[in-house]
């Protein structure tokens, strides 16, 4: 089965007047078990299939583009909690998109739908009637389930899908002479100040983007997504390894994560006990542990900057930490209980540059952070620490 499949079905009157869209992004749980050798590898394997039905997603999102520019609503809902914290707020995301609040949808308007594995009932029913009520409705859902049943592929891979479908979303934007509003990181000098000058916005009047022709600005993303992947299979996978051991061979272990998909993405019920897991601010530094208390090990699963506190705080106490962010401690930590993991995105987040366009889109910091996090955990060993 491919991933990206438009459903076949006859259209009502009223989803030929409302233009409805409903694509289920989908893929085969044993095409990627076959091939996939860890956990980046079937990662990159639903990425790859991905690509294959390019297509059909920027169809998609082309016609999701007419609503948006005819005064629809962009908005995101759905069973995947951490899909929709992902797709708001985001650098490199679309300013104007939205959770779904509203029992009844208006015209024009879009929502991207999310779940873990497949659509129940509950949810077929929930969008039939959103179409029904003149709304466009994208599916994203995954047949490929987990991998070595407890690490999910299928969230992650909605949320490289989410991605891809935003690019091509906002280049067929442009090809109706709009340019949609997207985020720069508050992380970076001038974000904020951004985005108070852009809120409420749906598109720039302050700029002229040419037309972007379609499949350019989503393949360039998960080019850039698999890119990234590759390299931290080629040159941090020793490390990740290590930090695997230090996670299995610990007794109490915690867990502390920053970004939008966490900490809700880490608390999957399919998956193998974390221990403990907290969730920490992205850019304010401060103690993180009970130093009368700490725990034997620590996964620090960051943002841009290095948690410069907490590193103190584990050498003094002995405590072996794993942390993951862009910018690395200066100088780098010489302690042997310290482990410094580079998910090489960018410090921007977003990853893929428009010409004429003043800041990248495309956030790649939840992939990313999420796929070492689950190639840390699947590869930890047989006894992990029971949640508390």
């Amino acid at each position: 089965m491919s991933m990206a499949q438009a459903m076949n079905r006859k259209l009502r009157p009223m989803d030929r007047a409302f233009l409805v869209a409903a694509i289920l992004f989908c893929r085969s749980q044993w095409a990627l078990a076959a091939i996939a050798d860890n956990y980046l590898s079937g990662l990159q394997s639903a990425i790859a299939q991905t690509r294959s039905n390019l297509a059909t997603l920027a169809t998609s999102a082309d016609r999701a583009a007419t609503q948006f520019v005819s005064g629809g609503n962009l908005r995101v809902a759905g069973r995947q909690a951490d899909f929709i914290t992902e797709a708001c707020g985001r650098a490199g995301g679309l300013m104007a998109i939205a959770p779904f609040d509203s029992r009844t949808p208006m015209k024009h308007d879009v929502i991207l739908y999310a779940v873990p594995g497949s659509p129940n009932p509950e949810d077929l029913k929930l969008i039939d009637r959103w179409e029904e009520q003149g709304a466009t409705v994208i599916k994203f859902s995954s047949a490929a389930g987990l991998y070595r049943d407890h690490f999910p592929i299928d969230t992650v891979a909605n949320v490289v899908d989410l991605w891809t479908w935003t690019g091509e979303f906002v280049a067929a934007c442009t090809r109706l002479g709009k340019m949609p509003v997207l985020y720069q990181s508050y992380g970076l000098p001038g974000g904020p100040d951004r985005g108070k000058k852009y809120q409420g916005k749906k598109f720039h009047d302050d700029l002229t983007i040419k037309p972007i022709p379609a499949e350019v600005l989503g393949r360039e993303y998960l080019d850039r997504i698999a890119q990234m992947l590759a390299k931290i299979g080629d040159t941090e996978m020793p490390k990740i390894l290590q930090a695997a051991r230090w996670w299995g061979e610990a007794t109490s272990a915690t867990v502390l994560v920053t970004g939008h998909m966490f900490p809700r993405h880490a608390q999957d019920p399919r998956s193998l006990p974390s221990g403990t897991l907290v969730a920490v601010p992205a850019w304010e530094d401060k103690d993180l542990l009970d130093a009368s208390h700490p725990p034997q090990f620590v996964l620090y699963v960051g943002y841009q900057f290095a948690p410069q506190k907490l590193l103190e705080q584990v050498k003094g106490i002995g405590v072996k930490l794993v942390y993951v962010d862009v910018q690395p401690a200066q100088p780098p930590e010489p302690a042997n209980n310290i482990l410094y993991i580079d998910p090489v995105w960018p410090l921007a987040d977003g990853c893929v540059a428009i010409p004429g366009y003043d800041v990248p889109i495309l956030p790649a910091s939840g992939v990313i952070q999420a796929a070492i996090y689950w190639t840390i955990a699947s590869e930890r060993g047989p006894n992990p620490v029971k949640k508390r």
